[in-house]
């Protein structure tokens, strides 16, 4: 991360969500969706790069994609949960996976919710608010 991408983290306190998924397409359009809700986006292309940022910032929201080379979305969340400056951010899976077997899993290893993919702008920024909201004690976003 560049000196001047610190500022802006520095800056924007609060509002930063880190994604994490290893096809660009995705984290551009993860980006777009952010930012539009008025969050600053953060991107990883893997869990290795994830845990390099979380060594330096603390984000409010992770965004992480299931299916990842090396190690997958579920191994990083389990990893990330073990950090206690992490124990309270919401992780929310960005996934094709629609079994039941996929979301016990995510939820034993640490995530909050699942999110299908191709996901909609519209319910990935509400529930963006929703779960920001509810780790900071405000109002809560029904979907």
């Amino acid at each position: 991360m560049a000196a001047q991408d610190f500022k802006v983290v520095a800056a924007n306190k609060g509002k930063l969500i880190l994604a994490v998924d290893d096809a660009p397409e995705s984290l551009s359009l993860i980006e777009v969706a952010v930012t539009d809700a008025g969050y600053v986006f953060f991107g990883a292309a893997s869990g290795k790069d994830c845990f390099g940022l979380i060594d330096r910032v603390t984000p409010k929201l992770i965004l992480l994609d299931v299916e990842m080379p090396e190690m997958d979305g579920f191994e990083v969340c389990k990893r990330l949960r073990l950090d206690q400056r992490l124990k309270h951010v919401p992780i929310l899976f960005l996934t094709a996976h629609k079994t039941v077997d996929a979301v016990r899993h995510g939820m034993a290893a640490g995530g909050n919710d699942f999110i299908l993919k191709p996901f909609d702008v519209g319910k990935l920024q509400a529930r963006l608010h929703h779960w920001i909201a509810q780790r900071v004690g405000l109002v809560r976003y029904r979907l």
